[in-house]
């Protein structure tokens, strides 16, 4: 969802309520109130893309350093070595070394399906 504002309010309150202990207070997630994603690819019957395309897929995080996201806000969040190198990209260059091992928490991954995608499982 793009901008991040338009996030739906149900999906926000599963997120936020997801580790509640007492599970009562849990929000479910209901896909039918989120409208359409930013990106959305209609397949199935009745569409030009059939289900079957869609088989053992894997979920890639790109963990780049400085692209479109990462690079414009390089200022923001790395302020000390934007003192020295402008570009997020001059930095990265100037000692890959210093990268050489980098970590990542990720909070979690989401994957939801409409009650009517299922079918195409």
């Amino acid at each position: 969802f793009s901008p991040h504002g338009r996030v739906p309010s149900n999906l926000r309150d599963a997120l936020r309520t997801a580790t509640n202990e007492d599970e009562s207070t849990r929000v479910a997630p209901d896909t039918n109130q989120w409208g359409l994603p930013y990106g959305h690819f209609p397949i199935g019957d009745g569409t030009n893309c059939p289900a079957g395309h869609f088989r053992n897929m894997r979920l890639v995080i790109n963990l780049a350093f400085c692209g479109s996201v990462a690079g414009n806000r390089y200022f923001m969040d790395c302020p000390k070595q934007f003192k020295k190198f402008k570009t997020c990209n001059e930095w990265v260059e100037s000692d890959p070394d210093e990268l050489k091992e980098a970590y990542w928490k990720i909070r979690g991954v989401y994957v939801y399906e409409r009650e009517w995608q299922k079918q195409w499982s």
